[in-house]
């Protein structure tokens, strides 16, 4: 147990201290057809959160490119749209780097729109998903 204890206090003290990372570039919001969007570039990553007023999330999802010869590794990790994980992929691939999504619980007459939408920002604004490569 002592030796236990030991171990944890030297792994908080200052010579185990955490290194800090480059995370957030830019952080970008907009709105379209009452829905509101927000993107948050990283180094070598995006978080786009779509929702409403008050910010709630229903749904996360995430895609990664591996290999470019095959469809990204994607994964729902909260909630049941399907269409998240799919559109994850679809941005990995469009973006090359990996895709959170954040979102809130839509129609799913919106979730086409949504769609639409954010692929016609990147066309149209491409810095918000332009990032350094490493």
């Amino acid at each position: 147990k002592q030796w236990y204890q030991r171990r944890v206090r030297g792994m908080l003290c200052a010579e185990h201290s955490l290194t800090p990372c480059d995370t957030s570039n830019s952080t970008r919001a907009f709105a379209a057809m009452g829905i509101n969007f927000h993107v948050i570039k990283m180094t070598q990553s995006y978080i786009i959160w779509i929702g409403r007023e008050e910010a709630k999330i229903d749904t996360i999802a995430t895609a990664l490119a591996l290999n470019p010869r095959h469809p990204p590794a994607s994964s729902r990790l909260l909630g049941g749209e399907d269409w998240a994980v799919t559109f994850a992929q679809k941005l990995t691939i469009k973006t090359k780097h990996q895709v959170f999504i954040f979102m809130d619980e839509l129609d799913p007459d919106e979730l086409p729109m949504c769609e639409k939408i954010i692929f016609k920002k990147l066309e149209t604004d491409p810095e918000i998903f332009l990032t350094q490569p490493s």
